[in-house]
């Protein structure tokens, strides 16, 4: 009996068909390790913990990558999640990383959850990073304001076709848009400038600064699986901007479709509220 996936790309169930026969490339996002797992994390990778156990029992060789964010997921208010809570607890960033990751795999250790084969943090992966921005500044889908860099959503026909949203329905970043750096309000960050008590920072040929959250998962998917793979897993509650983000700039640096099938875990509410 053939697998069928219900495919958030194209709102349908459709025939499982992996692009190498018996091998299952699959990246699932992370968490961002600033605070303890919640229920909701726990809904999420047993989900994903399911689908790997099937594809293996089912024959497959799977190859299972998650990420894990240390670096670049902000707050509306433009604040590292990360960095705000080193600075709540007195502690260094990266004591703030290496707490909660081990807590994370601790957790899904005890829930019986199948490790990925790869974890990846995104603060191990910048040059991949700024290399994936310099092809998409070369090609004509992003631009340099004021040290950051951000992509140009008007260059991608096809922005908005994971969430269903055209360029014209979607919010805007405030941030950005007050300080005049964005040609479109749309357009998302792809580097960040560091600000001076920004203590996350790197090199880069724009200045020091820190990648954008959504940059990081095509990155470290290219590296460990390519420019296409078979399955890219999370939550629903990141499809808009994350999960269409990536999309955008992974094809459009690369050329080819991102991920074939898109398997999104709704989100786990408690009367009505997440």
């Amino acid at each position: 009996m053939a697998l069928r996936i219900f495919n958030v790309l194209g709102r349908e169930l459709q025939e499982f068909t992996p692009i190498t026969p018996g091998q299952v490339n699959m990246y699932v996002c992370g968490p961002t390790v600033y605070d303890h797992p919640h229920i909701g994390h726990a809904k999420t990778y047993v989900t994903f913990d399911v689908v790997v156990r099937y594809l293996r029992t089912s024959g497959y060789n799977v190859l299972y990558v998650q990420n894990i964010t240390d670096v670049g997921h902000l707050l509306d208010t433009g604040e590292d999640r990360i960095l705000r809570k080193a600075a709540q607890t007195q502690s260094k960033p990266m004591q703030i990383v290496e707490t909660y990751t081990r807590i994370y795999f601790e957790m899904m250790d005890r829930l019986g959850v199948v490790r990925p084969d790869i974890s990846p943090r995104a603060s191990g992966h910048i040059p991949e990073q700024i290399k994936m921005i310099e092809t998409l500044l070369s090609k004509g889908h992003a631009y340099v304001a004021n040290s950051s860099v951000y992509f140009d959503v008007t260059t991608d026909p096809d922005y908005g076709k994971l969430s269903n949203r055209r360029v014209d329905e979607q919010e805007s970043g405030t941030r950005e848009a007050v300080r005049g750096e964005k040609r479109n309000p749309e357009d998302f960050a792809l580097w960040k400038r560091a600000d001076p008590e920004h203590i996350l920072r790197w090199d880069s040929p724009w200045g020091e600064g820190f990648p954008g959250w959504h940059i990081e998962c095509s990155a470290m998917a290219k590296k460990y699986l390519g420019d296409t793979f078979d399955i890219h897993g999370g939550g629903i509650d990141n499809i808009f901007p994350h999960n269409e983000s990536e999309i955008a700039q992974s094809e459009c640096a690369n050329g080819v479709p991102f991920a074939n099938y898109w398997m999104l875990v709704g989100s786990l509410t408690v009367d009505g509220i997440k």
